[in-house]
Formats: structure tokens, C-alpha cells, sequence
């Protein structure tokens, strides 16, 4: 006797079920397009400034559209050689943080991830806890720090600021990916005749590619946003980074809105262009340390 099989029954997903689940996608995309909204608008209103002439952009009531489209405030900045310093100093260190944070970075990722030493669990509380305390209480002891040690208003105290800031995060961040990269490889490699330090830059490096190119978007987008620490450590225009350089154009006779607006959109387009050329590489990054570790 045989029996037919039974057919899968497809239940009717119920009505208020459908707009239950309705209402709550509506919810989240007017949730979404508003805080899209509460980042974009200030940008909008910069870049809708910059291209006012100056006696509109100080009129009332103020006009989203510029009536007489104008580029020489953009004209101005780009002439003003200390802006193209500030510039040039963003550039250079942010590339040296990018350097050494992620070098310094993937090395102790890999450490603490596949060796057993004294005080490995304490050392990443402590790191993980230096994450949480904010920029702004510590801002006074680097600042005597850097006074006391003849570091004040130099490239250096700058890079190593930074590093010590970004370096504990970096280290989290790449543990997820030294941690899923499966240990037999290190261990064939080793078998074969390979040190440790030679697994580490033959076989470990080159998989933790797209963790290292998250790491560094992630230092490029911290450095070069940043103020307060470049505002509280240097203090002569030739060591100075674009986010301060651009606050200068408050001056003690009036605001200067449109050198200071076009000054705002150059120092940001870097960022934009950059993040939205790797945000695939960087969400990609970002999800895949997170998969084992």
C-alpha cells in the first residue's frame, strides 16, 4: 500500500499581518530619508553659500538657489597659499597615520589573535576601554605632554596622537580578520620551513587585504575629519590641517561666509570621493572581520 506524499500547504499570510509588516517599512524608510536628510541639508546649504556672492549669502531671508551664480570664492581659496598648506599638511599626515597605524595595527591583530603571552586579555580591556573615553578629557594632559617634551606644534605630536587614538580600534578590527583566516595555513607554512615572521608577511598579509583597505578608509576618514586635536596641538600656520585652516576664516571683523563655505566643500569633497568610491570595499571589510573572532 503506498501513500502519497503529502503537499506542502501554503497558508495565506494574513491580511494585518501584510500591513503590519507594510507599516513598518514605512516607518523605516521615513526614518531613513530623515537623518539622510539631517546629513545632507548642511552640506547643501554650504555648497548653495559658496556659490552666492557675498551680499547674498548675508541676506535675509536666505535663498537656497544662488540668483547670481558666482565660483570666486572658490577662486579666492584656491589662490590662498596658506590654504594649500593647510591642504598639503592634511595630506601628508594622514598618510602617515594611515602607514604606521595600520602596519602597527595588523602586527598586534595577528599577535594577539595566534600567541599566548602574560596579560593578553587585560592588555585588549585596556585598549577597548581607551575607545570610550572621549577626545575632549584628555585634550589638556597631550597638550602639557607635548609642551613638556618639545613636541608642541609639530608634525610629530600629530602623528603619534593620532596613531595612539586610531591604533586601539585598529586592532579590534583586524582581529576579526587575522581570526578568521584558518590556522592549518600558518601551520603548513611553518612545516615547510617558514619562521613566524615569514608567515606572517607571506601567508597572513596578503588575506588580510580587504581588512587592511577598510582600516585605512577608516584612518583617512578619522584624520581628516578631525579638529579638535589639530586645533589644541599646533598653533603656527605651518603645521596646521585643512579642518582648522578653514575655521581661520572667522575673523575678528565678520565671518566670511562664502571663502568659508568653499573652503568647507574642497576640504569635505576628498573624503566623499574617496568613501564612495570604496564604500563597497569598506562594508565589505567591515562585515567580514566580524564573521569569526
Amino acid at each position: 500500500m503506498t501513500t502519497e506524499p503529502r503537499k506542502a500547504s501554503r497558508e495565506p499570510v494574513p491580511k494585518q499581518r501584510k500591513k503590519g509588516q507594510r507599516a513598518t517599512d514605512i516607518v523605516t524608510y521615513v526614518a531613513l530619508i530623515a537623518a539622510a536628510a539631517f546629513a545632507l541639508l548642511p552640506l547643501l546649504w554650504g555648497l548653495s553659500t559658496s556659490l552666492k556672492p557675498a551680499v547674498e549669502a548675508s541676506t535675509w531671508p536666505p535663498t537656497w538657489m544662488p540668483r547670481n551664480l558666482t565660483f570666486d570664492h572658490y577662486v579666492t581659496v584656491l589662490n590662498n597659499p596658506k590654504y594649500i598648506r593647510y591642504l598639503l599638511n592634511t595630506v601628508g599626515v594622514t598618510l602617515a597615520v594611515m602607514l604606521i597605524g595600520v602596519t602597527l595595527s595588523a602586527h598586534a591583530a595577528w599577535a594577539v589573535v595566534r600567541h599566548r603571552f602574560i596579560g593578553k586579555k587585560t592588555m585588549l580591556f585596556l585598549m577597548w576601554t581607551t575607545i570610550m573615553i572621549p577626545g575632549i578629557s584628555i585634550i589638556v594632559p597631550l597638550y602639557l605632554i607635548a609642551v613638556d617634551v618639545g613636541l608642541y606644534d609639530t608634525y610629530a605630536v600629530l602623528v603619534i596622537v593620532y596613531c595612539s587614538t586610531i591604533v586601539p580600534t585598529l586592532v579590534w578590527l583586524l582581529r576579526g580578520f587575522v581570526a578568521s583566516i584558518p590556522a592549518e595555513l600558518e601551520e603548513a607554512a611553518r612545516i615547510d620551513g617558514c619562521g613566524r615572521i615569514a608567515v606572517f608577511y607571506r601567508i597572513v598579509l596578503p588575506l588580510l587585504r580587504p581588512g587592511l583597505g577598510a582600516a585605512a578608509v577608516l584612518v583617512f576618514v578619522t584624520v581628516w575629519n578631525e579638529f579638535l586635536i589639530g586645533y589644541a596641538l599646533v598653533l603656527g600656520d605651518e603645521h596646521r590641517l585643512i579642518q582648522v585652516g578653514v575655521y581661520y576664516f572667522v575673523t575678528d571683523t565678520g565671518i566670511e561666509w562664502g571663502p568659508l563655505m568653499a573652503g568647507m566643500v574642497i576640504s569635505v569633497l576628498p573624503v566623499v570621493v574617496l568613501f564612495a568610491s570604496l564604500q563597497k570595499f569598506f562594508i565589505q571589510g567591515l562585515t567580514g572581520g566580524a564573521v569569526k573572532g
